[in-house]
């Protein structure tokens, strides 16, 4: 099953760091988290809320080959899943949001991987709340749900496809002991830490 990633810089909460285009360390915030997608995925997706940035990110998409697709506002989680499951062109989706900078790769992989067993690889953050914005699918059993259940809302829909592996923050810390990668980055103050924990990252 092909993989697609779709990286997520439409949501409101993004608004204040220019949907991901706010620099860190120099660089815009959401290519840390574009360079944390494998190589072997070739379908990447940039989702924009609105036309008026689409430049900007065009521009960025294109050093990454990925393409801009303009969503509208979608706050709620299973908007964005059915959003991504219309609009990606892999069996696989790996779901990562543009305000995460510290994600890695090896976790990326992790998911892209599991998701070749389960419907559903959702990770659970130190708050235990499960993140399923960032996390990876299976494109059919997602598509066939919400097309018999187009109501349906986002706990509803991983009932529906069934047999979700859900995985624990504990065992998270084999890809990142300090579980940074869960950071996100929603103000200026937020930048200044994600600045410093990048800088004591070791690769």
């Amino acid at each position: 099953m092909e993989p697609s990633a779709i990286v997520l810089a439409n949501m409101q909460r993004l608004r204040r760091v220019g949907g991901g285009l706010i620099k860190l360390a120099g660089k815009p915030m959401i290519e840390y988290v574009l360079d944390s997608i494998p190589d072997e995925v070739s379908d990447i997706l940039i989702t924009v809320d609105e036309g008026r940035r689409v430049e900007e990110f065009e521009e960025l998409a294109e050093k990454y080959l990925a393409r801009v697709v303009v969503s509208g506002r979608l706050e709620d989680a299973r908007d964005q899943i059915e959003f991504a499951v219309r609009e990606a062109d892999g069996e696989k989706l790996l779901i990562l949001p543009s305000d995460a900078p510290l994600i890695t790769r090896e976790f990326t992989s992790f998911l892209i991987e599991a998701a070749e067993r389960f419907p559903a690889v959702l990770p659970r953050a130190p708050s235990r709340r499960i993140t399923y914005l960032m996390a990876s699918y299976q494109r059919k059993p997602l598509k066939e749900a919400l097309e018999m259940n187009p109501s349906i809302d986002m706990d509803g829909l991983i009932k529906k496809i069934g047999g979700a592996l859900y995985l624990s923050s504990n065992s998270l810390k084999i890809f990142d002991e300090k579980l940074h990668m869960f950071f996100r980055v929603s103000s200026r103050a937020d930048v200044s830490r994600a600045e410093k924990l990048l800088r004591r990252r070791t690769f």
